[in-house]
């Protein structure tokens, strides 16, 4: 039975906007405090991949539980873990970054499956929409990460932990009862490897099994350029504001920016289009990007804020694509093309471009990055494959 309650659709959606901003505000992090610290890339990047390996696979397991009901907790106890990002900056032991870093993407694993279902049952034919506005609100978040690390960093005297206050109050809120929770569908009791299963039998569906592909390869130059641009920039010698934290934010915001308008064109037009123009103009900016190494600050900004908008559509184009696909089971789903996904781009991505800068002396980040382009060719292939979506009569509805 569904009902339309507009102030409390409101409110659900501006407090996951507002978490999302939070948790992906952590994830921003180490990138810009690698390169601030002058921390081996090659180790950082390992650092990077397992910890994303561990924690982005742990959806798997979260994303089942959410759909079993538990997603009020997993989504609070996400939030206290992302926090572990803050502390970074009190060690540079490569161990205890480790640690850190593993707290932060376990909590991540946690919340995305968990919030990202919830959202794409707010609404049965805007899913797209709903879900590009909610990863809009992670885009800013992590946009805005860097430059307020660096300056905690200048103005505190590197004393970060303030940065955990506003998720700290942030979690109050979730414990209103007038935060809205759908009942997640009742199923018969399995044992807890049986639902983590259902990740891998998604692979069986052909439609989804290819959309893994496309995220797959899209989300390993998104993160790959994400991890070493820090790098690419101070190489290059850019302004210290556009280094440690501007560039980014131009990169990231353009991300979020996209994300709306491309989930309302995906939605009303076709999730393949969507993907196909973002992927061709993606590959053409970035290289251009890499093949310009003396860019003045503004037109190297606009290009970053460029490549952003282009490139940011793919991830939440797919997550909905997938929930219609398989609708019963939003978390799992969500788990599978999110987690499943993140836990091998972003080793194939920062880990694997972390490395690769050991195989050049001049411009490595960049020519690094470069390698990793190869990837738009896959996903623009994995898209090929993908049939034409039919458009489905607009209900909007709250359980």
């Amino acid at each position: 039975m569904y009902q339309t309650n507009p102030t409390l659709f409101i409110f659900t959606l501006a407090l996951l906007w507002c978490a999302h901003f939070a948790i992906d505000f952590m994830l921003g992090i180490w990138p810009v405090y690698k390169t601030m610290a002058q921390l081996d890339l090659g180790l950082a990047g390992i650092i990077a991949a397992v910890s994303a390996f561990v924690g982005e696979g742990s959806q798997l397991v979260f994303g089942s539980l959410s759909d079993r009901g538990y997603r009020r907790h997993l989504i609070v106890i996400g939030l206290l873990l992302s926090c572990f990002a803050a502390f970074v900056a009190y060690t540079q032991n490569y161990f205890a970054l480790m640690m850190l870093m593993l707290g932060l993407m376990i909590g991540s694993g946690m919340f995305h499956p968990s919030a990202v279902g919830l959202v794409g049952q707010m609404s049965r034919t805007r899913k797209a929409l709903l879900i590009g506005f909610f990863v809009s609100g992670g885009g800013l978040g992590m946009a805005f990460s860097q430059i307020a690390f660096a300056k905690a960093v200048e103005w505190f005297g590197g004393h970060t932990f303030i940065l955990i206050l506003p998720t700290v109050l942030l979690i109050g809120f979730f414990f209103l009862p007038y935060f809205y929770l759908p009942a997640a569908a009742q199923t018969a009791k399995r044992s807890q490897l049986s639902y983590i299963m259902d990740s891998f039998r998604l692979f069986r569906r052909p439609e989804l099994a290819t959309l893994y592909v496309a995220q797959l390869f899209n989300q390993t130059i998104f993160w790959g350029l994400i991890f070493l641009l820090p790098d690419i920039l101070l190489t290059r010698e850019y302004d210290t504001w556009i280094t440690f934290g501007g560039g980014h934010m131009a990169y990231i915001i353009g991300a979020s920016l996209s994300m709306i308008p491309g989930g309302y064109l995906a939605d009303k037009y076709s999730p393949k289009a969507v993907l196909y123009g973002s992927n061709i103009l993606g590959a053409i900016l970035i290289y251009t990007l890499l093949l310009s190494p003396n860019l003045e600050n503004g037109v190297v900004m606009a290009l970053l804020f460029s490549i952003g908008a282009v490139t940011g559509v793919v991830n939440p184009v797919i997550v909905a694509w997938g929930n219609r696909l398989a609708p019963e089971s939003p978390g799992t789903v969500s788990a599978f093309l999110m987690g499943l996904v993140w836990c091998v781009a972003e080793g194939l991505g920062p880990g694997g471009g972390g490395l690769m800068t050991k195989l050049f002396v001049d411009d490595a980040p960049a020519k690094a990055v470069g390698i990793l382009g190869l990837c738009f060719i896959i996903t623009l292939a994995a898209t090929y494959r993908m049939p034409d979506q039919e458009r489905e009569p607009e209900v909007i509805a709250i359980q």
